[in-house]
């Protein structure tokens, strides 16, 4: 309903009702014979306000950042608004109303906005509420989390079925008394019995399957042999694991488990926990992966014990930062960032995860681009170099400040095969979805030792603050050291993508079509040589005079007379790249925050509707399985943190949280000492979720590049009441850099630790289904409703955030001396290393 004049509110029944008798002639005839209760002034008011409402609009509506559902162009006599399905919807129903675009059209949908926004926003207060709770340490604020462990798998060899029977267990010559199973298999069983039987891990017992023979003759002359693998305690029970050893043959008692089971499994239903929980955590890594902003990059170690950077896992997110090293020439040259001497150097610190920041700054003279690059650890050897290098480097355009972790990892890691339990009979595609990667994808990556993460911190904010230090010309040629060769020969670094089925992949697409090309200087015709939703190569017939990340405007006049739902006019690109004669240009589409790009939507409907006729262009040297077995050894090893936001009808949740095996300081803060699981309470506190998050969330589209916010945290490692344990803080809503230096400079005292964590957070879009495909074929077969409880869980999904600790480059930023930033770093790991070993 629109939004009424107040003093008519009690009228608005009415006003309603006569919202389609507007266009009819004998619309006075109806006001008073439907109002003739009403006085004649309040009547008077109804028609002027009916009037009001039905008056002919030409206001575009634009919901993008305003609503959660994704916003299409949709036009209307000659109007473009971008709304969501839900407006969509509404402002048709409009129409019929009224019979054309009016005042009260665009006031209903406004209003609608304005009432899921309230809605919302108290939905996250009930949150809030609810969130309090109450311990022996006093009312806290609790936002409980699960975890999603990235990697994870527990594979079973064979089927398990919930099935109870007696059995009895002989633990020792004088130990024997009676269980129940909970779910048996071929080769194990899980036990049921109470808590004060003495069994322990590794102990081998003997079992007489009571239930068993009690209805079947089992030919079984002994009692069967296992050995206890795990041991589970809940509610006064024990539930022990035990595997057979095998100790006897008992091929026949083999045979009807196996006949047993394949024949009653539908009846008792098959244990399916392993197969869920390989779904759920393979659902979310398909989630998170393709949205990352850091860049993995594998390191090789040669023969002669060389490091050397070999292979770099890519997404449409982290692409930029091979980008940047770019030459003149189209040539990359991040190996020289990532030298044998600098790998080799970070191989020796210590700690499981290496961690350093690397900063580099590009210098062009005569067409020519000359990069320099220098470790922090380089720098601090040289106190005076490091401020003529960060004051410097800091006042170029192409400043890069890097956040790298390294970790050791192996080959193996490479096959993760599925969860599903070997068919009875030969299955093709079982066979295939188990193999392990092919002889060519091995030779590719025998010699990979670590993976090396890089995430680019540059801000305009940080370059200011990096600019407080102060240098003189004169001091800058002693810069030289930190200078790259331009005759000495750069290795390549190879790309490969990652690939998902239904995630949109940006495939470039070869096709020729006149392009117009307009600067501020030049209007050139052009031609493309291929496209791709995100961007296109275009040719001209001499050089176009344009630099690296120029803007640059295009119009589309052959494809133009194709469309008409799209203006293919001052469309703004980047230029990324080119060829040494300015005769090839790579373009990027240039997307303003929270705008949709034109040319983007265009390409990605042109796309859809002509995958068939159109040619992809070749996509270098692709190793079929080769980023499958890379992404395979990333996941287990995974050092940031990811989280994950649900949309549950118009309530955003955000209780999801995925990590690795590997250390890490973030989770470690989000434990509890006194809670089982996690608690997000430091990023949450003050309403985040709302205010921070989901604001974000809301104006990102799904190809959008990830947003992000620095988040600061003090622990005050005496404290177990979360909430004085915990001082957080957006660095955005601190009034300046004084603040927030002073902010830090108190994290630096004994007993307390400081936290710099830099939020990414991107829209998502569908889920790899493809990815999951087999596993949640099985488990629909036994268990339809868990299957669509999975399905439902992944698709309620709207975002995806990514947790990097920044905290050494903030310290450096704000010029901290060096020992105070060695005993953060220091002390922050003596307590994780406490954690762990608790």
């Amino acid at each position: 309903m629109t939004k009424t004049d107040p003093t008519l509110a009690e009228y608005g029944p009415i006003i309603e009702k006569l919202k389609p008798t507007i266009k009819s002639p004998d619309f006075d005839l109806v006001l008073n014979n439907v109002a003739s209760d009403i006085p004649k002034p309040k009547r008077f008011l109804i028609k002027m306000e009916l009037k009001r409402l039905s008056a002919p609009s030409s206001r575009r509506i634009d919901l993008r950042g305003m609503v959660d559902g994704e916003c299409s162009e949709f036009e209307f006599n000659g109007i473009a608004h971008y709304l969501d399905d839900n407006s969509i919807e509404r402002f048709q129903k409009g129409i019929e109303t009224y019979g054309w675009y009016c005042t009260g059209v665009y006031e209903d949908i406004m209003q609608s906005v304005t009432n899921q926004k309230r809605q919302a926003s108290a939905n996250n207060s009930a949150q809030e509420t609810q969130a309090m709770s109450t311990t022996e340490h006093g009312t806290i604020s609790v936002y409980p989390a699960s975890a999603i462990h990235f990697g994870e798998r527990h594979l079973r060899s064979e089927e398990r079925m919930n099935y109870s029977m007696q059995v009895e267990i002989e633990a020792s010559l004088t130990d024997l008394f009676k269980a129940v199973t909970t779910d048996i298999s071929v080769s194990g069983c899980r036990l049921k019995l109470q808590k004060k039987y003495p069994l322990q891990v590794g102990q081998l017992i003997y079992i007489k399957f009571l239930g068993l023979e009690k209805e079947f003759a089992l030919g079984l002359k002994d009692k069967i042999q296992y050995k206890i693998t795990n041991i589970e305690e809940k509610s006064g029970y024990i539930y022990p694991k035990c595997q057979r050893t095998y100790d006897l043959e008992t091929h026949s008692f083999d045979e009807f488990l196996s006949n047993f089971i394949n024949g009653n499994k539908r009846r008792y239903k098959l244990n399916l926990d392993n197969t869920v929980s390989a779904i759920i955590n393979k659902g979310y890594e398909q989630y998170y992966l393709p949205r990352i902003t850091s860049l993995p990059v594998f390191i090789n170690q040669t023969d002669n014990n060389l490091l050397q950077a070999s292979m770099m896992l890519t997404n449409d997110n982290n692409k930029k930062i091979s980008g940047q090293w770019l030459d003149e020439n189209n040539q990359n040259c991040l190996a020289q960032l990532l030298s044998h001497e600098r790998l080799s150097a970070l191989s020796q610190t210590n700690g499981t995860v290496k961690e350093t920041i690397f900063y580099g700054f590009t210098h062009i003279a005569k067409g020519r681009v000359y990069f320099y690059s220098a470790s922090i650890d380089e720098l601090n050897e040289n106190p005076e170099l490091k401020r003529v290098f960060l004051a410097f480097g800091s006042s170029k355009k192409h400043w890069m400040v890097y956040r790298v972790q390294m970790i050791e990892v192996k080959p193996e890691q490479a096959h993760l095969p599925l969860t599903l339990p070997k068919p009875s009979k030969t299955d093709a595609k079982f066979t295939r979805d188990h193999k392990p990667p092919s002889p060519r994808v091995l030779s590719h990556i025998s010699k990979i030792k670590y993976v090396l993460l890089m995430t680019e911190l540059t801000t305009e904010l940080a370059k200011e603050q990096y600019q407080n230090n102060k240098f003189e010309l004169t001091e800058v040629n002693n810069l030289k050291i930190f200078g790259h060769s331009k005759t000495e020969k750069v290795p390549s670094i190879e790309e490969v993508a990652f690939r998902y089925v239904n995630l949109r992949s940006q495939t470039r697409y070869l096709y020729k079509t006149s392009v117009v090309l307009s600067t501020d200087f030049i209007d050139k015709q052009a031609y493309t040589k291929d496209f791709s939703i995100s961007g296109m190569q275009i040719e001209c017939g001499d050089s176009i005079n344009v630099d690296r990340y120029e803007k640059i405007k295009i119009a589309l006049p052959d494809l133009q007379q194709v469309s008409a739902k799209f203006k293919l006019k001052n469309l703004i690109y980047e230029v990324v790249g080119f060829n040494k004669a300015k005769t090839i240009v790579h373009l990027k589409a240039f997307e303003e925050r929270g705008s949709v790009h034109t040319g983007k939507a265009f390409f990605e409907q042109l796309i859809d509707k002509n995958k068939n006729k159109l040619k992809a262009a070749f996509m270098g040297n692709v190793v079929p399985g080769l980023a499958e077995a890379l992404r395979n050894i990333y996941v287990q090893s995974a050092l940031n943190t990811a989280f994950f936001i649900h949309k549950r009808g118009i309530r955003h949740e955000l209780k999801t949280i995925g990590h690795s095996s590997t250390p890490n300081p973030v989770i470690n803060i989000f434990k509890s000492d006194h809670e089982a699981g996690y608690n997000l309470y430091p990023m949450l506190r003050n309403n985040y979720l709302s205010t921070f998050i989901i604001n974000i969330l809301r104006r990102l589209q799904r190809h959008s590049h990830p947003m992000h916010e620095d988040l600061l945290v003090r622990v005050k490692l005496s404290e177990t009441n979360v909430v004085e344990r915990f001082e957080s803080i957006l660095a955005s809503e601190m009034r300046n850099d004084s603040a927030r230096r002073i902010f830090i400079q108190k994290a630096t005292q004994k007993n307390i630790l400081f936290f710099a964590l830099r939020i990414f957070i991107s829209r998502t879009g569908r889920p790899d289904t493809d990815f999951i495909a087999s596993e949640l074929s099985y488990v629909s077969q036994y268990a339809i409703h868990k299957a669509k409880q999975l399905e439902e869980e992944l698709w309620s999904v709207t975002g995806v955030g990514d947790i990097v600790d920044i905290t050494e480059e903030v310290l450096t930023r704000y010029a901290f001396k060096q020992e105070i930033i060695d005993q953060q770093m220091q002390h922050r790991y003596a307590v994780l290393q406490n954690s762990l070993d608790n």
